[in-house]
């Protein structure tokens, strides 16, 4: 079925003469294709802070939608389950919130799908600069199982995202650890050549 039947898309604001800057005391997360494209899991709260007036502030995510980017290289797709604070899209990136009968985790585990990545390559316009329009987003075929079944792979699609972080954690610990050591070595030790 396509997108267009089971969700309503939207673009991002592009903010044209004067994007909004990172300010320590912002009152929303800004939310960046390279925060979508990183190697790392996003996380909302490592988002940097911007200062938005009151009429962007109804442009902020809500839980349930799942952002993909409409430029670049990467389309990777990323659930917002929702934060303590509003959390802001900006500039290009297609916020996608499915309607009652597509489960948004299920959708966002769709679209990372290799075979879904292959067919989004092929809606993709620009020679230099790719470009994934909403118009073209709103054709793709979405595969819809059951409800039920598209919760049961929400919850595996989850669990192995939950390892992921985990496994990532480890490495960062792992990696700050050898630095200490490494770093104590040299200060008891001194260097010899």
């Amino acid at each position: 079925m396509n997108l267009s039947k089971l969700a309503r898309v939207r673009t991002a604001v592009v903010f044209r003469s004067q994007p909004p800057q990172e300010e320590q005391n912002g009152n929303v997360r800004a939310l960046a294709i390279r925060d979508l494209v990183a190697s790392r899991p996003l996380q909302w709260n490592e988002l940097p802070r911007i200062l938005l007036d009151e009429g962007h502030l109804s442009h902020c995510l809500q839980p349930g939608d799942v952002v993909i980017p409409s430029r670049g290289d990467y389309y990777k797709a990323w659930l917002f389950e929702g934060a303590s604070e509003p959390v802001f899209p900006l500039g290009q990136l297609n916020v996608i919130t499915p309607g009652p009968q597509l489960d948004a985790r299920y959708l966002a585990w769709y679209l990372n799908q290799k075979s879904t990545q292959a067919r989004i390559g092929l809606m993709l316009t620009g020679t230099s600069i790719k470009a994934l329009t909403k118009a073209a987003l709103l054709t793709l075929e979405v595969e819809m199982p059951p409800l039920l079944k598209q919760k049961q792979i929400s919850e595996l699609d989850h669990t192995k995202q939950q390892i992921v972080a985990i496994r990532h954690r480890l490495s960062e610990l792992d990696q700050a650890e050898i630095a200490h050591v490494t770093k104590q070595l040299l200060q008891d030790g001194g260097c010899y050549a």
